[in-house]
């Protein structure tokens, strides 16, 4: 039985997870995550029936990985071949990520929280269009919850540090990957893009008012080197992975 990814698929955090996992030509059953709905069944695949759940997990049999960091590390250590590269070299770039995402994600979650119309967007599929607007309240208490579950987490400046960083970084080397080959240094720094200009594919995908949250126009007018160095690593066939496929 192949190993189960739990995760959101617009998240960067499942984003690196999948890229990791693909890149590593592992073969994986992906269950979308939907907050609240889902938590029950998470717990009872993780049998944690207290404290906070979050995603992406990676279920293999009775192993559990948590986060995508650990998902890399299992991805790379199951090929045997250190495909992702030298993780402990790796970590420094992961740990610029994290920070940036975490900052990132506060930003996007308060965007929402000021944006009726994502409210809307953020209620489940299977509530009809009339009830939407009344029921706001129940995504803005989850998005509220949300950002005080990961504000604590937030570190100002550490986006644009990754960003600088990931600059200099290719500048040093000269070509398009972070060290000589592509890495996991690579995945995790180019989903840091995804919370200022999101290019992958999201099932389901997100209302255009959600969309709008994501985007951060300054910083991707300032960083558009970056993007179109992302953009060649979407949309080279030995880079890329399936929630790029619609820029191949």
């Amino acid at each position: 039985m192949h190993p189960i990814l739990v995760g959101e698929s617009f998240s960067p955090w499942t984003k690196k997870a999948r890229w990791a996992l693909e890149q590593c030509e592992l073969n994986y059953a992906y269950k979308e995550y939907t907050p609240t709905l889902s938590e029950p069944g998470l717990r009872l695949r993780l049998r944690q029936w207290s404290g906070s759940v979050s995603v992406p997990v990676l279920i293999s049999g009775d192993q559990i990985f948590r986060g995508s960091w650990a998902i890399a590390c299992y991805a790379n250590e199951t090929t045997r071949d250190a495909r992702l590269g030298d993780m402990s070299t790796i970590k420094h770039w992961d740990d610029l990520s994290e920070k940036a995402l975490a900052e990132g994600r506060t930003r996007v979650v308060r965007s929402v929280l000021n944006n009726d119309k994502a409210l809307e967007e953020a209620l489940p599929t299977f509530i009809p269009s009339p009830l939407r607007r009344p029921m706001r309240f129940l995504a803005l208490d989850a998005a509220s919850r949300l950002d005080r579950k990961y504000a604590h987490l937030v570190m100002p400046g550490s986006l644009r540090k990754a960003l600088e960083q990931t600059r200099e970084g290719l500048a040093k080397a000269r070509g398009d990957f972070l060290l000589a080959d592509f890495s996991y240094a690579d995945i995790t720094m180019a989903a840091v893009l995804e919370v200022i200009a999101p290019i992958a594919e999201a099932e389901p995908p997100l209302g255009p008012a959600t969309q709008s949250c994501w985007n951060d126009p300054s910083l991707a007018d300032e960083f558009q080197d970056l993007l179109e160095w992302r953009k060649r690593l979407a949309c080279n066939r030995d880079t890329s992975y399936s929630q790029f496929s619609a820029l191949k």
